[in-house]
């Protein structure tokens, strides 16, 4: 990946950056996260009542966020792991899921169980 292609969909708005993500994610059959070296994943808590794992569709994206938390590392989740395990955990925790969050932090924020429908309605046109 090209780093002009990173900055034309990090300049994107947070919605048209959901929807590049959705479309990604389905086509890859994967995701990537940040996660330190003691396996934390990243979660950002922008306001007291919010917080979110952030998400992205490919690492060179979740590399070039790593730099403002220099301490992560991009790790990969499989689409189906995250589908089945990841969404009801977070779930569960209350802790939402910021989509390809860009390096001012602009963020389109959805709750796990909406994005599962979001997911498994892109993976509808894959069958």
């Amino acid at each position: 990946m090209h780093q002009k292609q990173i900055e034309n969909v990090f300049s994107l708005t947070s919605e048209l950056r959901f929807q590049h993500f959705i479309s990604k994610v389905c086509d890859w059959e994967e995701l990537w996260i940040l996660e330190d070296t003691n396996d934390h994943f990243l979660i950002l808590t922008p306001e007291k009542n919010i917080e979110y794992l952030p998400v992205w569709p490919h690492s060179e994206y979740a590399s070039q966020f790593s730099s403002l938390y220099p301490t992560y590392k991009p790790s990969r989740i499989m689409l189906n792991s995250f589908l089945k395990e990841w969404l009801l955990d977070l779930h569960n925790m209350n802790i939402q899921i910021g989509i390809l969050p860009n390096l001012e932090i602009s963020v389109w924020i959805i709750e796990p169980n909406k994005l599962k429908i979001e997911l498994e309605n892109e993976l509808k046109q894959y069958e």
